[in-house]
């Protein structure tokens, strides 16, 4: 006996990875803003590994949250794109708190919870809006990104779909 697959399943691959992408590259970008010399300043040779670790959580809460809110793209016509590019503005808002999270979960767990940990967390939401924000380059990029989660996961329902 075969077990059908739904219909128009959600496209998890293609916004998984997509949003993973955004959520590592906004944070390399927000990070060489502050940084004058990019990953060559001294603070950031220094603490490599913690640039390492946040690059790393950033790329997975990006991951989570196009995996949680990919129903949100690949649907068709003008209501689709819409959901697609509120989808994409959520998933980059959650991706940095989720990522601030990850980031901070190694501190967490040998030093425990303290209350500067949820301003840490919080900030998150903003970090990576911050760095779409800082030049029109990067919001385009950003944009025509959450672009492609939206043609991708549309062509990976028709594709699912047409399994049926």
């Amino acid at each position: 006996m075969t077990v059908a697959k739904p219909k128009n399943k959600a496209p998890r691959r293609a916004a998984t990875l997509v949003m993973a992408v955004i959520g590592a590259s906004l944070f390399l970008l927000f990070l060489s803003r502050d940084l004058p010399g990019g990953l060559g300043d001294d603070w950031a040779k220094q603490n490599f590994g913690l640039v390492i670790r946040y690059v790393t959580a950033m790329t997975l809460g990006g991951a989570l949250m196009g995996f949680l809110l990919a129903p949100m793209f690949g649907r068709s016509g003008v209501g689709g794109w819409i959901i697609a590019l509120v989808g994409g503005l959520l998933s980059t808002l959650i991706a940095g708190a989720f990522g601030s999270f990850f980031g901070l979960l190694p501190d967490l767990l040998s030093d425990g919870w303290q209350a500067s940990d949820l301003v840490s967390i919080l900030f998150g939401f903003a970090v990576l809006p911050l760095a779409a924000a800082e030049n029109l380059s990067s919001s385009l990029i950003w944009l025509v990104m959450v672009i492609a989660a939206h043609i991708l996961s549309f062509l990976e329902r028709r594709r699912s779909a047409a399994y049926l």
